[in-house]
């Protein structure tokens, strides 16, 4: 694995509005996102940046189904570790997937 020294810049690779939880529910989904970029990221990189600036409409399905599910499949310390993530415009925005990758966690 390499480290990821570009961030993964959200609104000019997968979308500036994302989707709900899952591809059945309609483009850009929390499920196709961690399928199709944050999984395959992850596998090739040991730390992977994410800026999310400029996205609008961050649903709590999306992030449950993105970044939770991720953080679940990593643990938390390793989703701590190997995930910078980064929201100029709504730093609240970061602070609710971490919340979203405890909460998977403490299950």
């Amino acid at each position: 694995m390499t480290k990821l020294f570009q961030p993964y810049i959200f609104i000019k690779s997968f979308s500036k509005f994302p989707g709900g939880r899952y591809i059945k529910h309609g483009p850009y989904s929390g499920e196709l996102f961690r399928e199709e970029v944050l999984r395959p990221l992850l596998m090739a990189h040991d730390v992977v940046s994410i800026d999310l600036t400029g996205a609008r409409g961050f649903g709590s399905s999306f992030l449950d189904e993105s970044f939770g599910e991720v953080g679940l499949q990593l643990g938390q310390k390793e989703a701590e570790r190997r995930l910078i993530i980064k929201c100029d415009d709504d730093p609240s925005i970061v602070d609710l997937i971490w919340e979203k990758i405890e909460i998977a966690n403490s299950k």
